[in-house]
Order: C-alpha cells, then structure tokens, then sequence
C-alpha cells in the first residue's frame, strides 16, 4: 500500500460543505486524496507537526470525509517521529528548492512506501521533479 503525507491546507481547504464537488474539480481532487487514506486505498504519514497543524487548522469536521480522516489518523496511520530531515537529506533538499518551513512534510514522507506528499502550494509542487530524483517522494499539487 502506498504512503501519503497531506498538507495541512489541504485537509483545511476540504473541511467544508461538499455541494460543490463535481467529478474532477479542485474539491473532488482534495476530498478524493483524503478519502483514499480515510477508505484505507493509502496510508498516511504523519509527525509531531503535522498533528499539532492538523488539530489547530480543524476544530469542527464540516463533513465526513474530515471526520474519517481524523479516524483513519488515529487508528491506523503511520506515526514518523521526526519533523526534521537528518543533515544530509536537509543538504538535499536545499537543492532542490524545498522550503525549510514545510520541512517536516518531506521528513513525514521520506522512507514510505511509494509516497506522496499532497500539497496545494505552487512553489512546492515547483519541485517535484527534484524532490522525485533525490528522495524517490512524488509531490501532487492540489489546486
């Protein structure tokens, strides 16, 4: 089973009403990759600081895939401790461009099964060639 690490935009920006989703649009791709964690189709990877963001971002679930996601966290999710990279992955990631506030998402991600970090951010989708060539980890952009 392939690993996922979610931003913590991403689960923000899903916690909402789902009226609006259509097959294939911004909501439906956001809802789609928390259903997969949520359902069990991937496991999610998560640290100390994604947990603390994830907590602080939802205070009410506003549907139910927020609120399976939540179950899907406690239960059988993989807990990473670290929210930092070692020296060398952190030397790496440098050059790849990836920025040192979300380090703690490629941290999550790095050592999974066939991982996914999905984001929403633009400059971090900019390096997903990169982080996919140095760490073997796929960003998805969520826009």
């Amino acid at each position: 089973m392939a690993d996922s690490v979610i931003d913590t935009s991403v689960v923000s920006m899903a916690n909402g009403q789902i009226a609006g989703r259509r097959r294939g649009n911004v909501l439906d791709r956001r809802l789609s990759a928390i259903e997969d964690v949520a359902y069990g189709r991937r496991r999610l990877r998560y640290n100390p600081k994604l947990l603390v963001e994830y907590q602080r971002i939802v205070r009410a679930y506003r549907n139910d895939v927020i609120e399976l996601f939540f179950i899907a966290l406690t239960e059988r999710a993989v807990f990473v401790r670290r929210n930092t990279l070692s020296r060398q992955d952190n030397a790496k990631a440098r050059k790849c461009k990836w920025p040192g506030h979300d380090q703690h998402l490629l941290a999550a991600a790095v050592g999974g099964i066939q991982p996914t970090i999905f984001v929403t951010e633009s400059h971090l989708h900019a390096c997903a060639a990169s982080v996919l060539a140095c760490f073997a980890v796929h960003v998805e952009h969520l826009c």
